[in-house]
C-alpha cells in the first residue's frame, strides 16, 4: 500500500511540474504586436528564425531567433527583456542617449552587443568584456564583477 502511494504521489508531482511550464513553438505573426514592431524597427530585412512562447506558473514570455543570430527575450506585453547581439554591436536606439554616451567617453573602443532588464535597472555587456550596471533610469551604476 505505502508503495503505491509513493508511486501515486511520484506521479502527481511530475504532472504538476509538468503542467507549470509550457513552451511552444510560435510563428512571428503569433507574437505580441510590440514584440513584433520592435524587431521590424531594429532588425529590418532579419528573418525570425524560431520563436516561441513559454508559459510558466501563469506568465508568458517570448524568445526569438534571427537569422544573424540574434536572441531576443520579450515579456508578455512583448516588450524586451534581453537582447543578445552576440558580439555585433546592438543596433542604434535600443539603449538611450544616456546610456550611450556613458559608453562613448568612458569606452571609446567597444560597443554594446547585449542588454539585459534585471530588477531595478540594466545590464550591458560591451565587446571589452566587462558588464555594465545601470539603474532603471539608466544612470550608471556600476561594473559588474560577474557576481
Amino acid at each position: 500500500m505505502k508503495k503505491n502511494l509513493t508511486l501515486l504521489m511520484v506521479f502527481f508531482a511530475g504532472f504538476f511540474a509538468l503542467q507549470s511550464c509550457d513552451e511552444k513553438k510560435i510563428d512571428f505573426d503569433k507574437l505580441p504586436s510590440a514584440a513584433q514592431a520592435f524587431i521590424t524597427q531594429y532588425f529590418p530585412g532579419e528573418e525570425v528564425t524560431y520563436a516561441e512562447r513559454d508559459k510558466d506558473d501563469g506568465q508568458k514570455d517570448y524568445k526569438v531567433r534571427l537569422s544573424d543570430g540574434t536572441e531576443i527575450e520579450f515579456d508578455e506585453n512583448g516588450n524586451w527583456t534581453s537582447v543578445d547581439c552576440g558580439y555585433s554591436a546592438l543596433p542604434d536606439g535600443i539603449l538611450p542617449a544616456a546610456a550611450t554616451e556613458y559608453i562613448a567617453a568612458n569606452y571609446p573602443d567597444a560597443k554594446a552587443y547585449k542588454v539585459e532588464k534585471e530588477y531595478g535597472g540594466y545590464d550591458v555587456h560591451i565587446t571589452t568584456g566587462q558588464e555594465l550596471v545601470f539603474n532603471s533610469n539608466w544612470e550608471f551604476v556600476r561594473v559588474s564583477t560577474g557576481d
